[in-house]
C-alpha cells in the first residue's frame, strides 16, 4: 500500500485579518480578476490544522450508502481512510475510493471538482482521479459525495519528485492552463463551450499586489524563528529582493484555469517519478505562474526549471514576467507555510526555501 500523509490535500493555508479572510473583491485588476481589499494592520494565520470531520463518517457510514445508493460497488472493500482539510476518503476496492466533504464549507469543493474536471479533462495525459458516481446525503451523512477512481502513487510532500519529473510536470500544467474566459475551450480541446467565468479563489487568484502584506509578514516571523528543521535561516535580503523583483515583472495578460493548490501533497510520485495530480476542489481562475510556482514545494530547482521550460514549449506562451512573478508566488507559499506547526508542510517550506535559493544551512 503506498505512503500518503495523513493530511492529503491540506496545505492550503488560510489568512485572517482582524476577523476577515477576504474583506472585499469588489474591484477589478487589468486581467478582470477582482482584487481583494485587505487589512494588513493584523495577519493571523489560521492553517492550525483541518477542522472537525463530521461525526456520521465512518466505515458504517459508508458500506450503508453504498448499499443504499450504488449496491453495485457495496461489495467491494472499504479499506484505509485519509483525511484531509475537505475531505474523508476512503478506499473501495483496489481502484476506486469514496470521497465525502468532512465539513460544510468543502462541499462546494466537491461540486467544483466534480464539475470541471470532467469539462476540462477531454485531452489531459495525466493521471487524475475520475468521478464514477456521485451519491446523495443519506444514513445520517448530511452532503453529496463521490466515488472517484484510485489513482496509485505515493504523494510527493513525504516522497519528492525527482528532476527527471520536471518536463512530465510542466507538460501536465500546460494541459490544465486553458482560457479562463467566458466562452473559452473550444479552441482547447474541451468538452464543450465553457460558457462561465472560472471561480475566483480568494487565495490563489490574487495579484501580486495583494500578496505583500502577507509575505513580509511571514518573512519577520521566519527570520525571527529558530530556523529550518536542520537549522538552516532564511536569508531576509535575497527574500525580499527576490519578493521586489516579483513585483517589477509584467504582469499576466491573460488568466487560465488553474489547479491552484499543486503543492507536494497533491502531486503523486513512484520512486521520484510523476505519477499524477490529485485534489481538485481548488481549481479556480489565475495567473499561470501559480501551479508552476508551488513545484517548488515538491521538486529541487532543476525540476522547477525543466518543468517550466517544458510548459513553455507546450504553450508558446509569451509571458516576460513568468520567472520572476512564479518565484515570487513560491517564495510567498513557502515563508507562510514555515510559520507552520504542521511539520511535513514546515518541511516542504523549507526544502522550497533552500531550493529558491533564499536560505543557507547553519
Amino acid at each position: 500500500m503506498r505512503a500518503r500523509s495523513i493530511h492529503r490535500g491540506a496545505a492550503t493555508t488560510a489568512v485572517r485579518r482582524n476577523g476577515a479572510s477576504v474583506a472585499s473583491m469588489s474591484e477589478a485588476d487589468a486581467t478582470g480578476a477582482p482584487t481583494v481589499a485587505r487589512d494588513v494592520g493584523s495577519t493571523t494565520p489560521l492553517d492550525t490544522g483541518p477542522p472537525a470531520a463530521h461525526p456520521s463518517i465512518s466505515v458504517e457510514t459508508v458500506h450503508a450508502l453504498l448499499a443504499s445508493q450504488m449496491p453495485h460497488l457495496a461489495t467491494h472493500p472499504i479499506g484505509e481512510r485519509f483525511d484531509g482539510w475537505d475531505m474523508a476518503m476512503y478506499r473501495l476496492g483496489d481502484a476506486l475510493a469514496v470521497r465525502l466533504p468532512r465539513v460544510e464549507t468543502a462541499v462546494e469543493s466537491l461540486a467544483r471538482e466534480t464539475r470541471w474536471t470532467a469539462a476540462l479533462s477531454p485531452g489531459w495525459s495525466f493521471a487524475y482521479p475520475h468521478v464514477i458516481q456521485t451519491g446523495a446525503p443519506g444514513e445520517g451523512y448530511p452532503w453529496p459525495w463521490a466515488v472517484v477512481t484510485w489513482v496509485p502513487g505515493t504523494t510527493a510532500d513525504a516522497s519528492p519528485l525527482g528532476a527527471a519529473a520536471g518536463a512530465p510536470v510542466g507538460r501536465a500544467i500546460a494541459e490544465i492552463h486553458g482560457p479562463a474566459d467566458a466562452g473559452a475551450g473550444s479552441s482547447h480541446g474541451y468538452a464543450r463551450p465553457l460558457v462561465e467565468r472560472a471561480w475566483f479563489n480568494p487565495e490563489q487568484s490574487l495579484a501580486l499586489t495583494e500578496r505583500t502584506a502577507e509575505v513580509m509578514w511571514a518573512l519577520g516571523r521566519v527570520e525571527a524563528g529558530d530556523g529550518g528543521p536542520d537549522g538552516a535561516r532564511v536569508d531576509p535580503a535575497a527574500a525580499r529582493a527576490m519578493w521586489e523583483r516579483a513585483l517589477d515583472a509584467p504582469s499576466p495578460a491573460d488568466q487560465v484555469w488553474s489547479h491552484a493548490d499543486l503543492h507536494g501533497s497533491n502531486l503523486l510520485s513512484d520512486q521520484g517519478d510523476f505519477a499524477g495530480i490529485i485534489d481538485w476542489g481548488k481549481i479556480a481562475r489565475g495567473d499561470r505562474a501559480v501551479d508552476l510556482a508551488f513545484l517548488y514545494t515538491a521538486l529541487p530547482r532543476a525540476g522547477v526549471g525543466a518543468a517550466v521550460a517544458a510548459y513553455r514549449e507546450a504553450t508558446g506562451v509569451d509571458d516576460a514576467g513568468l520567472d520572476a512573478r512564479l518565484l515570487g508566488i513560491a517564495l510567498h507559499k513557502c515563508l507562510v507555510w514555515a510559520t507552520l506547526d504542521r511539520p511535513l508542510n514546515v518541511a516542504m517550506a523549507w526544502r522550497g526555501l533552500r531550493e529558491l535559493g533564499v536560505s543557507a544551512p547553519a
